[in-house]
């Protein structure tokens, strides 16, 4: 008898364990082709991972311990679905941490912020959801910078607004700088932010009333030397955004400005010496950024985005305008059929391109001729671009 009844007690005991807490395994899988135009070595048709959203899987989970207050905690893993890779590196790069939420007093979490660092909220501002062409495209990929060593707070929504904070440490000797606080470089180099990143930070305020979402946000990533030496990758941003929904119709409205005081050669092109660059132009120490456009929900399964961005960088790097059409089209709540084109001009000493996955500095080193290791096209070079795929949710 006492051992059917402990054996009762162990089952309750687990199932009320297990009511609670919870673990949940989510993901996408994100595939498409893209064409483009005038990169430096010519048109180009490939295969693409991430048009509509970046691949992914993760697990997140909570545990109740009471009073209103849960353990949480996220890993995440972003990947190239097309050739199998881990994103950037890392293999939790999309998210690593663990955190305490309640819900009169907010939300504090621990870890690798990753792709969660501050600056890539901006999406909710975004006509075209930050898809291939999108808000980071004329700003080369500046509002996808990473997080890590981080701590995060964000509140209750109180009358409408959200506070949301972050601040990154260093884990160095030397303060804003990073470890071993190596040179500034392009993303991915033994001396790039890759490699060594100093101190970033950021805060969000954001507000929502019926059809209304404001948001605003200050953010700063610092180079490995805690300077911002790099107007598209270590920079100071200022962001705000907002859209109003009016039937099917949600339009969008946003502004950001990048500053980089500490601009040098090393910072932006990987070395002491500038490479050759068209008359009139230097390196640009600020940005800034504006866009409008729509979200046009015309069936429950089918959406048409659209949305025109501008950008005009000082020191006679010139500006750049990019127009967008896309269209998104559920055949299940999962699964998604997405399209997308757009159209960028570039003034005479501008050479921004379509692919917003190459970070910050400018690859295309020589005016004349470009360098065929990248894919921004030559200055004052226009492009055209087209994609399409197909994502699913799980």
């Amino acid at each position: 008898m006492k051992k059917i009844v402990f054996s009762v007690f162990a089952l309750s005991a687990t199932a009320t364990a297990m009511a609670q807490s919870s673990v949940t395994l989510y993901g996408i899988v994100d595939n498409g082709i893209v064409y483009e135009t005038n990169q430096p070595k010519g048109h180009v048709f490939a295969g693409q991972s991430g048009g509509w959203a970046q691949s992914r899987f993760g697990l997140k989970g909570a545990e109740d311990l009471g009073g209103g207050t849960h353990a949480i905690f996220q890993l995440e893993s972003r990947l190239n679905t097309m050739n199998g890779s881990v994103a950037n590196g890392s293999f939790f790069e999309g998210q690593a941490t663990v955190g305490l939420q309640n819900d009169t007093w907010g939300q504090i979490k621990l870890g690798n912020m990753g792709s969660a660092e501050i600056s890539q909220y901006s999406g909710d501002v975004d006509p075209q959801q930050t898809k291939r062409y999108s808000i980071g495209t004329l700003v080369r990929g500046r509002i996808f910078s990473q997080a890590a060593n981080g701590v995060e707070y964000l509140s209750p929504t109180i009358a409408g607004f959200t506070l949301q904070g972050q601040y990154d440490l260093t884990n160095s000797t030397k303060w804003n700088s990073g470890n071993p606080g190596s040179a500034p470089g392009q993303l991915g180099t033994t001396t790039g932010l890759g490699s060594s990143q100093g101190r970033a930070d950021g805060i969000k305020l954001s507000y929502t009333n019926k059809g209304l979402f404001w948001q605003a946000t200050y953010d700063e990533v610092r180079d490995g030397n805690g300077n911002f030496s790099n107007v598209y990758l270590a920079s100071r941003s200022i962001l705000t955004g907002l859209t109003y929904a009016f039937g099917p119709v949600t339009a969008y409205l946003g502004y950001q400005h990048l500053s980089a005081p500490d601009a040098s050669n090393l910072g932006y092109f990987d070395t002491a010496t500038a490479p050759a660059l068209p008359g009139g132009v230097s390196l640009p120490t600020s940005v800034n950024h504006e866009w409008i456009g729509a979200i046009w929900q015309t069936t429950p399964a089918l959406a048409i985005t659209g949305a025109v961005y501008h950008a005009n960088a000082n020191n006679g790097n010139g500006n750049a305008t990019m127009y967008t059409l896309g269209a998104n089209y559920s055949l299940s709540k999962r699964t998604l059929l997405y399209t997308e084109l757009a159209y960028l001009h570039n003034s005479s000493t501008s050479n921004l391109g379509l692919d917003s996955g190459v970070y910050g500095p400018n690859l295309n080193d020589d005016p004349v001729n470009g360098n065929p290791s990248s894919t921004n096209p030559n200055f004052g070079k226009s492009q055209f671009g087209v994609m399409a795929g197909l994502a699913t949710r799980f």
